[in-house]
């Protein structure tokens, strides 16, 4: 009997005129007027989802490489296009059950995307019957026309999360969420749970390759590995790849089974690390319901900070705080300097008299090492020096675990090779770079890239943790090179062969569930040391000189790194060392403020120490949370985005990349005016020195107010120009920085003011779903962009009364907490 693989089943050699792909192929899909070419790899998938909605699997969940895509758009189109043709044809079953096909995600934006495709001559968009799922449950087409959802019965929705969970009054067919568009796990949850409260028949998920489905659904999951990718390429070829609507990028070079490393040796970097590591598990075993004392916790958020610097702490900790990304490493030392954990008993009590000192000893000491000169920064150098001449003309993008690290490295490598810190945080062009500092990039992990048919090399700068193996099968990049301690490489090893051998036992399972045939033998190759050992203790080699190895054997910590990456879920305090820092948990508990507000008498809980944006008279405004009092006009976000409306207007004109820009220039404008206060001793005395060079600033509460953020920057573009003369601050002076950036002040304070004049106006314009005055100001304001859609995703309420603080978990913060949560409910508001 001839051997029958899945591949056999998912792209059938015989597939006739008659077959879906080719009817499609034959009349000639568009995206924005150029051809897209749906590949093996868009077909297998497509036909995987076929076959597991017609049997009796309820719930799918697609295992794609990270990466920017339209893989849920592209799933939401078939799908409503076989329902379609069997609609019209009356032939064989319709796989896709009964009811509307609902697009889910955070801004995936279906409606834009839908109106740039065309298949022939006829636009998707009006032929599939598209409609976006407004607040209020009605669903609104493209020209503007609200109806219920009720009467669409075989329609294609869009919900976006940002507007929360608005009811339909009807049950669904086939959800599609796109869980790659969102950025934590509770979002992913309520998206579960939209679909189980409107009885979806069907739950097509689309993920990152490494997550987990994570709920109590039975899922039939199918990760597409490299080693399925490689198989499909060398079994079917690949196609041109074009746009966001195809797989065809991921084929486009042969998949790493696994991704490279480059190992450094630091002994006493190595010693400390151990020895911090061994305390926090210690603390993590300590059994008890009490919080972590706070030296404790600090000494862990300490640790992760440290360990995730590959360059000047101090600069990391500027941009730590200027990005509101809490304490720096330099307070944090401060406190666990001073802590002692006297007074605990119990438990604590015994841990602060064993572990504590030792502890507390090795996190200071591992301060100090990296604060002194962190001798992990050479290694990034070369590693740049190395991969511009083995990799010539290939970018290279170094990954950091947040955008105040992004920040931080970009600045110090544009000081140490020249350009500018802006330019490196710009995401790469797609297709080829050149060499020279155009193809070197600094990008968050925050920030996904398009999948590229380009070659293109990204660091990851230390070992992922468990839950984020992914990044380093990501299909943004075609080469992956992790850098790592020797003693680390162990467990990076073995995290990479754990997610292999778990991928395969997925999709050997819903290989055998949907009758596909055989599925390749898993392999799981030892990682290939492309860069080292190199020993950091050592001097370090000059630019040029190849690397000097060291062939004693690591030391193998991966038992206890994986005792301290392990989840602890009586544990609030983050200790996984590949986290970035932060002041809590996802779902720890924060100080916050009860707002009850109006119509409906809802009870809000604000983060007591954070801002909120508020309407005054006609002026946008953001004030205190304490500010706050009876009759404040409160712009709330009312689902998952839990963004400013400021910022997400922004984000309509400007992409992320150059929003990071701008946050950058004006991080740098703030580090200026630090500065000069700083030299001067008092803000009089900065006061006079604008004064000196011209300046007709009014006060020097007004020249404080640019440093705290309150004010965007000077309204008189000369004075930036000042603040970075008196602080001898080149980034600003060079290459017009200071003009761009008072241009880009100019357009933040005009959306400033047209906010503060049209907020309300509009926002009860789009709740109406008419365009009257204040949607045409700002739709002129963003050169003809309808912004009604951003504007449904925000509340106004006013505030009826401000009660008083307590802790709740920070996964309630800004929403309307339901009736069985005890810490919210409303006899505890104010």
């Amino acid at each position: 009997m001839a051997r029958v693989t899945y591949l056999d089943c998912l792209v059938p050699p015989d597939a006739g005129p008659a077959d879906f792909f080719e009817r499609v192929q034959a009349l000639r899909m568009t995206d924005r007027g150029r051809t897209v070419d749906l590949g093996p790899l868009d077909r297998a998938t497509l036909t995987l989802l076929s076959r597991a909605l017609s049997s009796d699997q309820r719930s799918v969940y697609l295992g794609l490489p990270r990466g920017r895509h339209d893989m849920a758009v592209l799933i939401g189109i078939y799908l409503q296009l076989v329902r379609r043709g069997a609609e019209l044809t009356g032939g064989s079953p319709c796989p896709v059950p009964d009811g509307p096909v609902v697009v889910v995600g955070l801004r995936t934006n279906v409606t834009v995307r839908l109106a740039q495709l065309a298949i022939g001559r006829q636009n998707l968009s009006r032929a599939l019957r598209m409609q976006r799922i407004r607040g209020d449950g009605r669903v609104v087409d493209l020209q503007g026309k609200i109806t219920r959802a009720v009467d669409s019965p075989s329609g294609l929705f869009y919900l976006n999360t940002a507007l929360g969970r608005p009811s339909l009054g009807t049950s669904v067919g086939t959800v599609v969420i796109d869980r790659t568009s969102m950025a934590n796990d509770q979002s992913w949850e309520r998206a579960l749970a939209w679909a189980s409260e409107h009885d979806a028949a069907r739950v097509v998920a689309v993920a990152d390759l490494g997550t987990q489905p994570g709920s109590s659904r039975a899922w039939a999951q199918w990760p597409w590995t490299p080693a399925l990718r490689a198989d499909v390429r060398h079994t079917l070829g690949h196609r041109s790849a074009y746009g966001p609507l195809t797989s065809n990028a991921l084929l486009a070079h042969r998949p790493a089974a696994a991704p490279s490393v480059a190992v450094y040796r630091h002994e006493q970097l190595a010693e400390l690390y151990r020895t911090v590591v061994a305390g926090v598990v210690a603390a993590r075993r300590v059994h008890t319901l009490e919080p972590w004392p706070q030296p404790i916790a600090d000494a862990v958020r300490l640790l992760n900070l440290l360990w995730c610097s590959w360059g000047s702490i101090g600069r990391q900790d500027a941009w730590q705080v200027l990005m509101g990304r809490g304490s720096g490493a330099r307070a944090l030392a401060r406190s666990v300097s001073r802590g002692t954990s006297e007074g605990r008993a119990g438990p604590w009590g015994l841990f602060r008299e064993t572990q504590w000192p030792d502890l507390r000893r090795g996190v200071l000491d591992l301060y100090e090492v990296l604060y002194e000169g962190n001798p992990r920064w050479d290694l990034l150098l070369a590693l740049i020096d190395w991969a511009r001449a083995d990799r010539a003309g290939v970018p290279v993008l170094v990954r950091t675990r947040s955008r105040s690290a992004a920040a931080a490295v970009a600045e110090e490598l544009a000081d140490a090779l020249g350009g500018d810190a802006d330019s490196l945080l710009l995401a790469p062009r797609p297709g080829p770079a050149g060499g020279g500092a155009g193809a070197l990039h600094v990008m968050p992990y925050t920030e996904r890239l398009a999948w590229d048919a380009s070659p293109r090399l990204e660091l990851h700068l230390g070992v992922p943790s468990t839950l984020r193996t992914g990044v380093l099968f990501s299909g943004a990049a075609d080469e992956h090179l992790a850098v790592v301690e020797q003693s680390e490489y162990t467990w990076l090893e073995r995290s990479a062969s754990r997610a292999l051998h778990g991928w395969h036992e997925q999709i050997r399972q819903t290989a055998a569930l949907l009758r596909l045939g055989e599925v390749p033998e898993p392999a799981t190759p030892a990682l290939p040391v492309a860069y080292g050992p190199v020993d950091l203790s050592r001097p370090f080699p000059a630019p040029g000189d190849p690397p000097q190895r060291d062939s004693r054997l690591a030391l193998d910590l991966s038992a206890l790194f994986e005792d301290y990456d392990a989840p602890a879920k009586a544990i609030s305090t983050p200790a996984d060392p590949s986290r970035g820092a932060t002041a809590v948990a996802a779902d720890g508990p924060v100080p916050a403020t009860a707002v009850l507000t109006e119509p409906e008498g809802a009870v809000l809980w604000l983060r007591s120490d954070e801002q909120v944006d508020v309407l005054i008279g006609q002026r946008y405004a953001r004030v205190p949370v304490t500010a706050l009092t009876p009759g404040s006009r409160l712009l709330r976000a009312r689902g998952d985005g839990q963004s400013r409306l400021h910022d997400r207007l922004v984000m309509v004109m400007h992409d992320s990349a150059e929003v990071t820009a701008m946050d950058t220039m004006i991080g740098f404008f703030r580090q200026a005016i630090t500065t000069v206060y700083e030299q001067r001793g008092s803000w009089p005395n900065v006061l006079t020195a604008l004064k000196n060079l011209g300046s007709e600033v009014s006060s020097w509460q007004a020249v404080s107010k640019w440093a705290d953020g309150s004010v965007i920057a000077p309204e008189d573009p000369q004075d930036i120009h000042r603040v970075a003369l008196l602080a001898r601050d080149t980034r600003l002076t060079a290459g017009g920085t200071w003009q761009r950036l008072a241009r880009m002040a100019e357009e933040l304070r005009r959306l400033h003011r047209a906010l503060g004049h049209t907020a309300a106006a509009a926002m009860t314009e789009a709740a109406r779903g008419t365009e009257g005055p204040a949607l045409r100001q700002l739709k002129t304001l963003f050169s003809g962009i309808d912004v009604s859609e951003v504007l449904e995703e925000f509340d106004l309420v006013v505030v009826r009364r401000v009660g008083g603080q307590k802790s709740v978990s920070a996964a309630v913060l800004g929403r309307v907490p339901g009736p069985r949560s005890a810490s919210s409910s409303p006899q505890e508001a104010p």
